[in-house]
């Protein structure tokens, strides 16, 4: 019971917002039919997987002393009809008549509002995402053998809005003989395989993942009509780190059957033919998953199209290989043949140097090879004619044996395009196998060449040196290896390239910024960390303007005059700032990641020295110091490792300015969010091309020497184009899903143009 007079007043506020009277009870809270509800004693079954609209007054509400995480079992055993925690004559509820009046205590108006706003809202829609915030509220259960569906209100979570929400709609619905739909999540329910089996749901979780690297989530939704459709929702990736969420809904068995169907053909393909299919994923015009196949959009009615396409091209090319296989077989026998041929000349040079050898080592010897000794010719074998025929003959025989797999039909299946595709991978093997021999068969060729030459030059030293006894003589003395090796060639180093290192934002931007923020304290003056940090404000166009030597007007000094006014930071021309860069005392703590810290942030109009006699010359003079100076920034600062940076706009790119991009091309487009089209920029910086980073030492001074190290502001760099040659390698066209609200995902294009750097002009 309420222990003083402003817990009763508090009390009494809130049963008169929820219109609950306790001294006239309406009947149907009184009149408690029992649900007949049995759960499973061990299954928790956290997840919802069914989401309906249901009536509000079809709603029993029983309230249980347990919490969420207890199991539905645990949660039922306990349960009690709120008619026994309205009751305060029985003694036996007057603790639990109490504990009622406690939780009227902690009723939240915003919440309920709030939970107000968002049913209005489901009632005209379903949510993109089907589960919206705070869903798990709803402990919501529908019992099997009644039809009945109930709330579970437990008491030990303290969040009681959901309950006060359906309470009051009850009441209120009831004075008025009316009745309303909730959209809500139902508890402990599992899929009604209407449409697809629980295996198939299974199935679908896993192919989904395959193509996405993600699992989706797969809800059961009835509509106002009690209708079904299965959504899948989940995120995928469209372009290289961006994700967008999307959502296929299967209205009807023939969809749902379809969409298993084709998800299921090209999880085939693409795991059992890995080096022939990979399915890119990309979304639809409604914000759907579609899946693409060399950037063409790849769907059920087009799919036996598809599979016949590409059995005919597979057919095409296994005629295509088998004449490359015999091609590359009649060329590796013919070196076959030169290496015998290569050997056999070989035997017969090293008997000629090993007879002159054998003779050099004696007097007798020496007069014997002098007189008598000739060097022969070798005499090479014809090639044999019937190597091509022979190859051919057995070409053939595989040919005819692979020819059966091939088959024209009006209908292909993916069977016969895995058939097709692995006997095409088997003679693939075989040529590749082929290729390495044959690569062998040359280089053992070149080297068994070599020797013979190397034996030839000997030999023709020998011949050179028998035109008289004497100078043969004096010659066989000579202790000559005769180094039939060493004319080999000698094959080529290869150049190790040098391992680059890798950027991935995930994973190495904390790093990176910490990196960088280290080298720019080091390298950059006050000065030019003031000049990066304008760059990044609307001063830049000022500073571009500069660099194409066009003149600024006094509307835009005006404009900033404003901006200063508005800000209360606009000085009289004799006023000066007597603290500088000294803001505060050591009192005042700021955090920048969760790090705390004694600095104050940079100011624009501050640096940019804006008063109210400034001029426009004046002005002007400032932005080109601003502007040497962020010059002479840039030329100190590079990029310590390959990095693709992005900015998005509505004209196309100039290539002459000086830029801000973002290292995350997420965080690019939400600039962007408001646009209809958006056109992301992409280019590719090497490591080593000039680029400054927007470190913490760009916003802040660090007089105190107490600013953490690293990238927490925000991912940004500074890229000056002009400064290099820039061309478009590729344009891209895909779409992203973007939230409007808790309902509505708007569904837009996105044009991309990379741009590759060339040479520094």
């Amino acid at each position: 019971m309420p222990k003083n007079t402003n817990e009763k007043n508090i009390i009494t506020e809130n049963l008169k917002y929820i219109g609950l009277n306790l001294e006239d009870i309406p009947e149907f809270l009184l009149d408690y039919k029992n649900v007949d509800f049995k759960p499973v004693k061990a299954d928790n079954n956290n997840e919802f997987k069914v989401y309906k609209y249901i009536p509000i007054k079809d709603i029993q509400i029983l309230i249980t002393p347990t919490n969420r995480l207890n199991t539905a079992f645990e949660k039922y055993s306990k349960a009690e009809p709120i008619n026994q925690y309205l009751d305060r004559k029985n003694e036996d509820n007057i603790i639990k008549y109490a504990t009622l009046l406690k939780m009227f205590e902690k009723v939240n108006i915003k919440e309920i509002d709030k939970i107000e706003k968002e049913q209005k809202q489901f009632r005209k829609k379903i949510p993109f995402k089907v589960k919206y915030d705070d869903n798990y509220l709803w402990e919501i259960y529908y019992s099997e053998y009644t039809g009945k569906y109930f709330m579970m209100v437990t008491i030990e979570d303290k969040d009681y809005s959901c309950f006060f929400y359906l309470l009051k709609k009850q009441l209120e619905l009831y004075s008025k003989n009316k009745d309303e739909l909730i959209f809500v999540p139902i508890n402990y329910i599992d899929y009604t395989a209407k449409y697809l089996k629980k295996s198939e749901i299974s199935d679908i979780e896993k192919y989904i993942w395959l193509f996405t690297k993600q699992w989706p989530q797969i809800y059961e939704v009835f509509n106002k009509d009690n209708n079904i459709t299965i959504h899948i929702v989940g995120k995928t990736g469209v372009y290289d780190q961006i994700q967008t969420i999307y959502k296929n809904e299967l209205t009807t068995k023939e969809d749902a059957s379809k969409f298993y169907q084709l998800l299921k053909a090209l999880f085939i393909l693409q795991t059992e033919l890995p080096n022939h299919y990979h399915f890119d994923t990309q979304i639809g015009e409604n914000g759907e998953l579609i899946f693409e196949y060399n950037s063409k959009v790849i769907n059920f009615e087009h799919l036996s199209k598809f599979i016949k396409e590409e059995y005919k091209k597979y057919a095409s090319e296994l005629e295509e290989i088998f004449t490359k296989k015999e091609k590359e077989e009649i060329n590796l026998e013919k070196l076959k043949l030169e290496e015998q041929e290569k050997n056999l000349e070989y035997l017969f040079k090293e008997k000629q140097l090993a007879t002159y050898l054998e003779c050099r080592g004696t007097i007798f010897g020496r007069l014997k090879y002098f007189f008598k000794a000739k060097n022969g010719k070798f005499v090479r074998s014809k090639v044999k004619d019937n190597i091509k025929k022979e190859t051919k003959k057995s070409n053939q025989i595989e040919k005819s044996i692979s020819n059966s797999i091939v088959e024209e039909k009006e209908y292909y299946t993916i069977e016969d395009l895995i058939k097709i595709c692995i006997e095409i991978d088997r003679i693939e093997a075989k040529i590749k196998n082929i290729e390495l021999d044959t690569k062998a068969l040359i280089d053992k060729i070149k080297s068994i060449s070599n020797k013979i030459k190397n034996a030839n030059l000997y030999l023709q030293k020998i011949e050179e040196h028998k035109k008289s006894i004497f100078e043969f003589w004096k010659f066989a003395n000579k202790d000559e290896a005769i180094g039939l090796n060493a004319g080999e060639e000698i094959e080529e180093k290869k150049v190790q390239k040098q391992l680059k290192r890798t950027f991935n934002y995930t994973e190495d931007f904390e790093d990176i910024g910490i990196e960088v923020d280290k080298i720019q304290r080091d390298t950059l003056t006050q000065k030019q960390c003031d000049a990066i940090f304008l760059a990044t404000t609307n001063v830049l166009e000022d500073i571009n303007n500069i660099n194409e030597n066009k003149s600024l007007t006094d509307n835009i000094l005006q404009k900033i005059k404003e901006e200063a006014k508005q800000k209360l930071i606009l000085f009289n021309s004799e006023e000066y700032d007597i603290f500088g860069n000294v803001k505060e005392d050591k009192t005042k703590i700021s955090m920048l990641a969760n790090k705390k810290h004694r600095e104050v942030e940079k100011n624009k109009i501050k640096l940019l020295d804006i008063t109210k006699d400034l001029t426009l010359q004046d002005y002007e003079e400032n932005i080109k110091q601003i502007n040497k100076q962020l010059q002479d920034a840039i030329k100190k600062l590079t990029a310590i490792t390959d990095i693709d940076i992005y900015s998005t706009g509505i004209e196309k790119l100039n290539t002459n300015h000086i830029g801000v991009f973002h290292i995350n091309p997420i965080n690019a487009i939400e600039e962007a969010k408001e646009d209809e089209k958006i056109n992301l920029y992409k280019i590719s910086i090497k490591e080593g091309m000039n680029l400054a980073y927007c470190s913490n030492i760009i916003y802040y001074d660090n007089n105190n020497n107490t600013l953490p190290v690293g990238m927490n502001i925000n991912d940004k760099v500074i890229f000056d184009m002009s400064k290099y040659n820039l061309n478009i390698k590729k344009q891209k066209v895909f779409r992203i899903n973007q939230d409007i609200d808790e309902i509505n995902t708007k569904s837009k294009i996105v044009c991309v143009y990379e741009y590759v750097v060339g040479v520094a002009q």
